[in-house]
Formats: C-alpha cells, sequence, structure tokens
C-alpha cells in the first residue's frame, strides 16, 4: 500500500528556530543568564572611587587610632570626620593617602604597612584586603609617588627602601627586586617629579638617590649615590618645580640645599650649603610659590626665606604656634594653608600662607582639637598627612 510521506510541521520548526537563535543571543549577551555558570571566575571587585574632600590624616601612637578630617579650602578650618578616631594598629611611625584620596597607609616600625579604604560617602576607613603588609624592617617613612602607583617606605634599622605596587583596590604587592640597598638609617623618602626617589639616611649623613621605573615600581641608583650630608637628615622636601632638594639636618642643626639634574637624577650642592638653623628642626615643607620653607623646631614654626635665583635659604625667623609644641608640619599647597601638629597639646594649629610673601598668619579658631577630650589624654600624635 503506498504511502504518503508526512509533511513537516512548519510551527514547530519556527518554534525550535526561535529557541535557537534565543539560547544563543542568551549566551553571546547574557553570558548565559540564569546565575549559573560552570567557568569557574569571579569578576574582579571594582575600584573604589574618591572623595572630592581635601583630608588631613594624623595618627596617634598611644592610642592606636587615627583622626582624619576634612578640610575647608577657604578658611583652611579642619573638621573631624564622624566616627574618627578609628582604630589603626601599633606603633605607626608615618601616614600618607594616595593623590585620589581612595587610600591611606600607615607605616609602622613593628614592620608592616597598613592600607585602609577611604569610604567617598562617610569618610570612614576600612581596612585594605591583606592589609597589613610587611616590610620586614622598622620602617619609618612614606610616600605614594604622584601617580597613586606606588607605595614607598624607609626603612630605618634595615639600612633599606621598599616598593609596593598600589591594587585597583588598595592591596599591595611588593615589586621585584625590593627592599632595595640604601644608607645607614634612612628615616624619609620622597619622589620628586615622578621620576626620582631620594631617601635621607640619618646615621650615614647622606642621601640616596634613585630613578624608579614607573610602570614596574623598581629603583635603579643614580650615579654617585649616596651623596654627603654636612649633619644628620632627618627630612627632606622638593620645591615646586622640582629642581632643589632640601634636607633638614641635626648635629649641627641646619638645611642642606641641592640641585636636581634632570636627566639624571643627581644632587649637586647649591652655593652657600648647608644653610644654619637657630634650632634642632624636622619636617622641611616648601608654600606652593616656593618662596618659603618652613622647618617644625619641636616648639614653633622656623622660617626660611628661598632665593628665586640661587635657591639659596636665609633664615628670618619663627612663627610662633598658639600650642606647646611642633613635632611635625604638612602642608596644603593649592589652598595655601600649613598645619603644625602639637604632640604634647594634641592638636593642630592651622596658618595661612601670604600668596605674595610667603608669611604666617593663624587662622580664625587656631588650634583645633583631634577630638573631643583629647587635651587631657595621652595619646601620643606622632605623624600627619594633608591631601588636598
Amino acid at each position: 500500500m503506498y504511502r504518503t510521506k508526512p509533511k513537516p510541521d512548519v510551527r514547530s520548526a519556527q518554534s525550535g528556530l526561535r529557541g535557537l537563535v534565543c539560547a544563543l543571543l542568551c549566551s553571546l549577551i547574557c553570558g548565559c543568564g540564569g546565575g549559573s555558570s560552570d567557568s569557574g571566575t569571579t569578576p574582579p571587585p571594582s575600584p573604589p572611587s574618591s572623595t572630592t574632600d581635601s583630608l588631613l590624616a594624623v595618627t596617634n601612637a598611644t592610642a592606636g587610632s587615627i583622626d582624619l578630617f576634612t578640610i575647608d579650602t577657604t578658611t583652611g578650618t579642619p573638621t573631624s570626620v564622624a566616627g574618627s578616631p578609628m582604630s589603626d594598629g601599633p606603633a605607626p611611625a608615618a601616614v600618607a593617602i594616595d593623590p585620589l584620596k581612595r587610600f591611606l597607609y600607615v607605616v609602622s616600625t613593628s614592620g608592616e604597612v597598613r592600607g585602609y579604604v577611604i569610604a567617598p560617602s562617610t569618610l570612614n576607613l576600612s581596612a585594605v584586603a591583606g592589609s597589613p603588609f610587611s616590610t620586614g624592617a622598622q620602617s619609618v617613612g612614606i610616600a605614594v609617588d604622584p601617580s597613586g602607583q606606588f607605595v614607598l617606605t624607609a626603612n630605618g634599622s634595615a639600612d633599606s627602601v621598599s616598593v609596593f605596587k598600589i591594587g585597583s583596590t588598595g592591596t599591595l604587592t611588593e615589586v621585584t627586586g625590593s627592599p632595595y640597598a640604601a644608607g645607614s638609617n634612612p628615616s624619609a623618602i620622597l619622589v620628586a617629579g615622578g621620576q626620582y626617589v631620594y631617601a635621607a639616611n640619618t646615621s650615614g649623613s647622606s642621601v640616596s638617590a634613585y630613578s624608579l621605573n614607573t610602570t614596574s615600581g623598581a629603583l635603579t641608583p643614580v650615579v654617585g649615590s649616596p651623596f654627603a650630608t654636612p649633619g644628620l637628615p632627618n627630612g627632606l622636601v622638593v620645591d615646586p618645580a622640582g629642581t632643589h632638594l632640601y634636607a633638614s639636618e641635626s648635629q649641627p642643626n641646619e638645611m642642606s640645599g641641592f640641585s636636581i639634574d634632570a636627566n639624571t637624577g643627581a644632587l649637586s650642592t647649591i652655593s652657600g650649603s648647608p644653610f644654619r638653623a637657630s634650632f634642632a628642626i624636622r619636617t622641611p615643607v616648601i608654600d606652593a610659590a616656593g618662596k618659603r620653607l618652613h622647618v617644625s623646631n619641636g616648639t614653633a614654626v622656623d622660617c626660611f626665606e628661598v632665593d628665586a635665583s640661587t635657591a639659596s635659604l636665609s633664615e628670618i625667623g619663627v612663627s610662633a604656634t598658639n600650642g606647646q609644641s611642633s613635632i611635625a608640619l604638612a602642608l596644603d599647597g593649592p589652598d595655601n594653608f600649613l598645619y603644625v601638629l602639637d604632640n604634647l597639646a594634641n592638636q593642630i594649629e592651622v596658618f595661612s600662607i601670604d600668596t605674595n610673601s610667603g608669611a604666617l598668619t593663624l587662622i580664625n579658631g587656631s588650634p583645633f582639637t583631634l577630638f573631643a577630650g583629647a587635651s587631657t589624654q595621652n595619646l601620643g600624635p606622632n605623624a600627619i598627612a594633608v591631601q588636598h
């Protein structure tokens, strides 16, 4: 018996085709959706956003905490962030905030760097994943390069400097070759022009100089490094043009000045250097116009005029604070304010900087208590940082 071949089910075929197209689109556009995947991968965490506030941070060695402030960029007035002081850890020695104000880092003589994420809305601090990060040494100085890619530490007793790469979420990974040899007892570190690194070797009476690989973070010693200083250097600052480096020194009390070779990073002594200081000085800063250099002398702020032609220094006197001491200074260059950390009264004194002369004037409301009741507590504030 002859049997007719059945006709194809058109509707069924169209339905199947639609299903296949949907499946393909889902695979290509939605990653197969459904919340399940056998790829075994997890999307990387998003980098934290940054705040627009200007920030001031103070570490408290005895209390093991961090005081964080916002800065009124018109008046210079610091205002404590809600929740401050925030918990930190043992033996803080120095603090730095990355240029994008996403992360805050504290270096400790206990041999570590502690990293914190700065919440852009509340400005509260939360520990970076993996923190603390070991330096393997009694680290006493810290810097973040201007691009916000690297954290550098001066490791005093280990006679070395360390370099860490900053991850997208603030995690630190020590770069290949770190730590790098320095002179005896490096106590301060900075990055000049984004390409040269300098460390003050206190016991070695010298400044170590390195070229920074801005891709890998590797350091290469500059030819001629370390460069001798007459006294024992304890602090470093570079002028706004990135052409001159100054070191505050003790035994004797003085400032040493150097010209920076733009091609090599090598240092050469400025004519007339070293420049006498009347007091024991430390933590030098220089205003945004490059007119005056200021240092803390334990009681007040010692001021030097910078010669516009020769870059030589002339001590011009002292600007008294309205506190008890001056252990460290920090500068908000773009807004022309100077912040003085008073470790005896547990407070901050603030000066405005005259844009024409560079002169200092205490602002209204100064001094500012670290937080309510701080003047009656032994907090041991010991380091300060400002990020515009």
